[in-house]
């Protein structure tokens, strides 16, 4: 019998704030959350009765977006952006795309595009502990961890579809967890 697991990673960063160019100036705030209706079935990595598999996890200094401080002063309408992250075997961001127009990650408008590059920009610097699938000789019990005696890690390159949310609130910019 074999299993679907989806190439994304669950996650919930926090929020961080960008720091403004004078006191006064207004700033940014940035969160991100999992998408997984941005990855079709077919996309999906299929693991075998004997594998399990351990998602890349994010390093903890990965810097997030800023809301484009040029922008601020338009008090435009909230912006959802979806970019597509491709991380290597190694770790490393092999590239970042738009996501997959999907319920959740709205077609890019040309509104959004300075916030499509503000994540593009920050995601294209993140660095990731590997991914791996974890190869049992026989089928794992639950929850049996991987390094164990019989069991070997394979690297595995994925894509993962982060979801961020820029809006003004109050005359300042940030960036909420999207819903």
């Amino acid at each position: 019998m074999r299993r679907v697991l989806p190439f994304l990673l669950p996650l919930a960063l926090a929020g961080c704030a960008a720091t403004p160019d004078t006191p006064d100036a207004r700033s940014g705030q940035v969160g991100v959350r999992e998408v997984t209706a941005g990855i079709s079935g077919e996309a999906r990595m299929v693991l075998a009765a004997n594998e399990t598999f351990a998602p890349p996890l994010p390093a903890p200094d990965n810097a997030l977006p800023a809301y484009p401080s040029a922008l601020l002063a338009q008090n435009l309408p909230p912006q959802a952006v979806c970019v597509q992250v491709g991380v290597a075997e190694d770790g490393s961001v092999m590239g970042v795309t738009p996501a997959p127009t999907s319920p959740d990650c709205p077609a890019l408008q040309p509104p959004a595009q300075p916030f499509f590059a503000s994540a593009a920009a920050a995601t294209q610097r993140w660095r990731f502990e590997p991914a791996f699938r974890c190869v049992f000789d026989r089928t794992p019990a639950p929850n049996e961890a991987c390094g164990t005696d019989g069991t070997h890690e394979v690297p595995q390159a994925v894509s993962l579809v982060y979801r961020f949310v820029f809006e003004q609130v109050d005359g300042r910019g940030s960036v909420r967890v999207g819903d």
